[in-house]
């Protein structure tokens, strides 16, 4: 099992994106809004969609704060969704998503979450040594073809949460990330670059689930009025820990409490791939050579 840090992501950091940031029409002090009225509020690492609460509104520059009570901070711009820790909202672009991030540190991580398209190219470049990672990835999934007939007559599927482990730790790097869906529109809800941490290995048992928040209601007659709403991952992992890394994860878990991270349980099953947070973990220390760390997840939504 293994865990991605993610580095985050600001204004000095994204050096280039396809995707227009033009949702509404930009905020200008001097203009008077309506109530309900949407403009798009651009300062520095800010990139907000907000919404006016009040008519006659002039000149009141929003705080993106729940205490404001001239604007409410309706969420990030579409350029800046793919960055903002909510996995539901997707960057959207036609064609393809195509970002440039200058790091700040040792970078060996990524993953995409929430995404939607055919193919995912990544290319790490160094200073001096020039491109020293460019690789190009289909998302489409072969799990769950079983046989002929699903290989002929089952729609094709294609993964939704990718991870790239085998990126070469630079220190700086920048990274390009090409999310491509020719003929279509290419949508990414999260992107995590970062430094990868190995836990340990993943023991069988390991379970997996979503919690749904959609709202589904029945009335006298038995009919039932669904309203479709965001769902978070959730997973249990029970994780071997050679017994002298055990202070150096236990400090580690205990530093990213508040903190999202990428958990990636099993390499190759994207189910098991979560951003989110521990719910809680504990340490079982048997013996003298090898302890057992149980995981509870939860994603965001």
């Amino acid at each position: 099992m293994k865990m991605i840090r993610p580095m985050p992501v600001n204004d000095a950091a994204l050096t280039s994106s396809n995707v227009p940031e033009t949702d509404y029409a930009a905020y200008n002090p001097a203009t008077t809004y309506t109530l309900g009225a949407r403009v798009i509020y651009i300062a520095a690492d800010k990139h907000w969609i907000i919404e006016s609460l009040q008519n006659a509104n002039t000149g009141h520059a929003p705080t993106g704060l729940a205490a404001d009570t001239w604007w409410l901070k309706v969420g990030a711009t579409n350029r800046w969704r793919m960055f903002d820790a909510v996995v539901s909202g997707q960057t959207s672009n036609a064609d393809s998503i195509d970002v440039t991030i200058n790091c700040t540190g040792r970078v060996n991580g990524i993953a995409l979450m929430n995404i939607a398209g055919a193919t995912v190219r990544i290319i790490v470049t160094d200073a001096i040594d020039g491109v020293v990672y460019d690789k190009t990835t289909s998302l489409v999934s072969t799990m769950g073809i079983t046989d002929w007939y699903v290989y002929f007559y089952e729609p094709i599927v294609r993964v939704s949460d990718f991870v790239a482990l085998d990126l070469p730790a630079y220190y700086a790097p920048t990274v390009r990330v090409i999310l491509s869906a020719p003929g279509a529109t290419a949508l990414l809800g999260e992107l995590m670059l970062g430094m990868q941490f190995n836990i340990g290995i993943t023991d069988n048992g390991a379970s997996v689930g979503i919690d749904d928040y959609s709202v589904k209601q029945q009335d006298v007659w038995g009919n039932f009025s669904i309203l479709e709403r965001a769902y978070s991952k959730r997973a249990t992992f029970a994780v071997e820990v050679e017994n002298v890394r055990i202070d150096a994860l236990h400090l580690l878990l205990a530093s990213y409490r508040a903190t999202p991270v990428v958990w990636v349980g099993i390499e190759g099953y994207s189910s098991t791939f979560i951003y989110g947070f521990y719910k809680g973990f504990r340490i079982d220390i048997p013996g003298p050579v090898v302890s057992a760390c149980s995981l509870d997840l939860a994603g965001l939504t």
